[in-house]
């Protein structure tokens, strides 16, 4: 019996710009112009200039409604979160305050609960030999005022303090049958691992990679049981999903820009 193999190789055409229609420009302009006037605003505001508390609610309402749903949507992640952040820091600074204390106080528990985590992921990872970045982040202070705030929970019953996060890559010359996605593949290759290993949360499964948003986010994220009954967040990235998703399509044409000379 003869078979037939393919060789696939991942190139850099994977990073291939983008096209933003002539609208979505103008939306990436009015984020950008948006952001800021809210640094400036919010140096003010740093500043001790007296500021009415009307005022401040204008500025931050008009960003949370208006502004941060377009960014999202156009997967500008870094200017999404940095605008969440300050208007949770300036519209409501006793709530920021607080909160950053105890995210600073959590952080070495999180610490220890993340390496626990990890290792058994990391061993198999390691024997399946994949080359990936495993990583965790405390969530945003937005992220856990607005649970706390929308779903009234106490920072005690946020059970996802912190969110981790493997990048992995895609092997650059791979033998497999054809019509393969080595991406996917490799995506659900670690999926597989961790489904292994912890118990999923069955609504907590967002697949991302097959059916990516409409900005072209791309991830599978979902939520295990960890050590000690914790749940954590966890995404699985290619290298690709993760530069689109942490600098967004207009930086994405930087990106291509540079690399080409390379």
């Amino acid at each position: 019996m003869v078979v037939f193999v393919f060789v696939i190789v991942f190139v850099r055409s994977m990073f291939e710009k983008t096209e933003f229609t002539p609208e979505e420009l103008k939306q990436v302009d009015y984020v950008n112009d948006k952001l800021n006037s809210l640094r400036a605003y919010a140096k003010r505001y740093d500043a001790g200039e007296e500021l009415s508390h009307d005022e401040i609610q204008n500025v931050v309402n008009d960003i949370l409604d208006n502004v941060v749903p377009v960014a999202e949507r156009l997967a500008m992640n870094s200017h999404q979160h940095e605008m969440q952040d300050t208007c949770v820091r300036i519209g409501y600074p006793e709530d920021y305050k607080k909160l950053k204390q105890l995210l600073a106080d959590s952080e070495a528990m999180c610490e220890v609960v993340f390496k626990t985590f990890a290792l058994p992921i990391k061993a198999m990872l390691d024997d399946a030999g994949i080359v990936y970045d495993f990583q965790y982040r405390m969530k945003s202070i937005y992220s856990i005022w607005r649970k706390m705030r929308i779903d009234h929970k106490e920072f005690d019953d946020v059970y996802d303090l912190f969110a981790t996060r493997i990048v992995y890559k895609v092997p650059e010359n791979i033998v497999l049958a054809e019509n393969v996605d080595v991406e996917k593949l490799y995506c659900f290759r670690i999926y597989n691992i961790i489904a292994m290993l912890y118990r999923i949360h069955p609504d907590r499964i967002k697949d991302w990679v097959t059916h990516p948003k409409p900005s072209g986010y791309q991830a599978l994220q979902m939520t295990v049981m960890g050590p000690d009954c914790n749940w954590i967040e966890i995404q699985i990235r290619s290298e690709r999903m993760d530069y689109e998703a942490e600098h967004g399509r207009a930086a994405h044409w930087l990106y291509k820009e540079e690399t080409a000379t390379h």
